[in-house]
């Protein structure tokens, strides 16, 4: 670490636990900066006229005189105790830059477009007085650059210094209009502070710097290390991309998940990438409240371990729920335990394309109002893996569902639900291809699999012990083209299903050849009152992929008949709660296309 010794004005460079006391400047960077080299030869010699006259050097001058007044014996400035000539010496400033405030004395930082000799003391000034001062310090240049947030946020002590090297008040005093000005919590202005930087989540402390700039795109991360807890190599010229790897950087050490509560660009396909492209899309003003970590942490903590693969971010046992809107489609929800502005609970909104593959939707405004209102399902674990990028092929085709070109829907004819809801599919077989939401089978092109739904028939007052039955479905693909040629499934009850796929260590799941089936791929079973029979059907619609269907129709069965007593039971005149799809009826619910 270099420093200048104010009463020789030479830098000498200290390393370890043998760096002195010293006080530390805050600036924004205006013409004639000053460099390390230039600084050491004006040092070296009185001689130097041009560098001399340069207005950074009688800033660094003027800000020594007023540290050797203050009782400081040495002083350090960005933009001369640092050789940016080497990248190694640039790199490791830049990763220590936030210990560096933090452990200095004090710091000054100097508002050089704060002209009016305004003084904000101990005494709360008069109303007119306090009015003029929040005007002139809100337009300082100052707030609006990003390296300037970790030197408000970092130091013990923050003295704020006008045009002419007078204190104008410290960031205790200010810290209400500092707050104001930047959105930054006032608990973490206070000298010392109530809340720590560390205290507060990760999307909060990345909001902070949205709305600020900086000369170079790759210092809009870079001036983020410290504030963020991070380290990693600069390198100028990659652009966005140091956005990204501080992004990994941070799934790689904590497990916070508000870092993927912001808000991306809308595009025509209707999804996102996993990781954002730059802080500025963390501008959605969260909560300026304070935060508890231990709290924060203590609702969510378990269920966040995530990591990041060369395909998404995986999640090994994510809690989800989903939501289903009639010709709006669904959505799956991933809480990520962060709270707006308005304290509502933010989530990730995804669409599962493949197995245990998921994007993820964009939150429009629109999508919010439709999605408000609807049930939201019981919470289930599974594992997910959200896609860094959108493929190609969907943003091509406006978001198109390319992934139910290989899918098997499950639909079936609609029961009544009195009392408590009633969940017929009890599980499902490879779960990872299971699409909840939909009620549809996501296939792995070239790997076809064998499938099985547990599936309980009726409802609460006609199924109370939920007396299930099984649907196996099997996949077979041509070698040639390793796309889906034909689609057959049977109807097994529980006890053959038990009884075929039961050994020593438990389930087998892979005796389908032992359960006989029907040539013409219908099947029909007789459980709880009801005769249940099943078909496939490949199912063509204009404008959209051909998928099957296994369709589940059922009508009382005759012994059950003649002991009906209400109406309400008799399959013609039940309320439809969910409609089947287009291939047995005409009046659809497209809700999870």
């Amino acid at each position: 670490m270099w420093l200048i010794n104010v009463s020789t004005l030479s830098l000498q460079a200290f390393h370890g636990g043998n760096i002195p006391p010293y006080a530390i400047l805050s600036h924004t960077w205006e013409a004639e900066e000053v460099s390390f080299q230039e600084f050491a030869r004006a040092s070296e010699s009185s001689d130097n006229v041009a560098i001399a006259k340069k207005a950074g050097y009688r800033k660094i001058i003027a800000f020594c005189e007023l540290a050797r007044t203050e009782g400081h014996s040495y002083v350090w400035v960005d933009t001369c105790c640092i050789d940016k000539t080497s990248s190694a010496e640039l790199t490791e400033a830049i990763n220590s830059m936030f210990g560096w405030y933090r452990n200095s004395q004090v710091c000054y930082a100097y508002l050089s477009d704060f002209e009016p000799d305004l003084v904000w003391g101990t005494q709360e000034p008069s109303e007119h007085t306090r009015s003029q001062f929040a005007n002139f310090l809100g337009q300082c240049r100052w707030f609006t650059r990003g390296w300037c947030l970790q030197e408000l946020l970092a130091p013990k002590n923050v003295c704020f210094m006008n045009q002419q090297w007078k204190e104008i008040g410290n960031r205790g005093l200010l810290s209400q209009l500092i707050s104001n000005i930047t959105g930054i919590p006032r608990t973490a202005l206070t000298t010392p502070p109530r809340n720590t930087v560390s205290s507060f989540p990760i999307a909060v402390r990345i909001s902070w710097i949205s709305k600020r700039e900086t000369t170079r795109v790759e210092d809009m991360s870079y001036s983020l290390l410290g504030i963020l807890g991070v380290n990693m190599p600069t390198i100028y010229g990659e652009g966005h991309a140091a956005f990204t790897r501080l992004q990994s950087e941070i799934i790689r050490k904590d497990n916070d998940l508000s870092l993927f509560a912001f808000t991306g660009d809308q595009n025509t396909c209707g999804f996102e990438s996993m990781l954002a492209k730059s802080p500025r899309a963390f501008n959605v003003s969260p909560s300026a409240g304070p935060y508890n970590k231990e709290r924060y942490y203590l609702s969510g903590w378990l269920s966040a371990q995530y990591s990041l693969t060369n395909q998404g971010v995986f999640f090994p046992n994510a809690e989800l729920r989903h939501q289903r809107v009639p010709a709006h489609g669904h959505q799956y929800l991933l809480d990520l335990h962060y709270l707006d502005k308005r304290s509502h609970h933010r989530y990730l909104l995804l669409q599962k394309i493949g197995p245990g593959l998921f994007l993820r939707i964009q939150s429009s405004e629109e999508r919010r109002k439709i999605f408000s209102k609807a049930a939201v399902s019981s919470p289930f674990c599974e594992p997910v893996c959200v896609l860094h990028r959108v493929p190609i092929c969907i943003v091509q085709a406006g978001g198109h569902a390319h992934w139910e070109r290989h899918a098997v829907r499950l639909r079936w004819k609609p029961w009544t639900k009195p009392g408590r809801r009633f969940y017929h599919v009890r599980s499902a077989e490879p779960r990872a291809n299971w699409d909840m939401a939909a009620n549809q089978f996501l296939l792995q092109i070239g790997a076809p699999p064998e499938m099985h739904v547990h599936f309980a028939p009726g409802n609460h007052s006609t199924n109370a012990e939920m007396r299930f039955f099984v649907l196996v479905i099997g996949v077979h693909t041509t070698e040639r083209r390793k796309s889906v040629r034909m689609v057959t499934a049977r109807v097994v009850s529980a006890e053959t299903w038990q009884r075929v796929n039961r050994t020593e260590l438990g389930f087998r799941g892979n005796g389908l050849s032992e359960i006989p089936h029907t040539s013409d791929n219908t099947s029909s079973i007789c459980i709880a009152g009801y005769d249940i029979s099943m078909s496939v059907d490949l199912v063509k619609e204009p404008g959209c992929f051909d998928y099957y269907q296994v369709y589940l129709d059922w009508e009382l069965a005759k012994e059950r008949i003649k002991d009906v007593s209400t109406p309400s039971v008799v399959p013609d005149v039940v309320e439809v709660t969910e409609k089947s799809y287009p291939a047995r009826v005409a009046d659809a619910d497209k809700s999870c296309k």
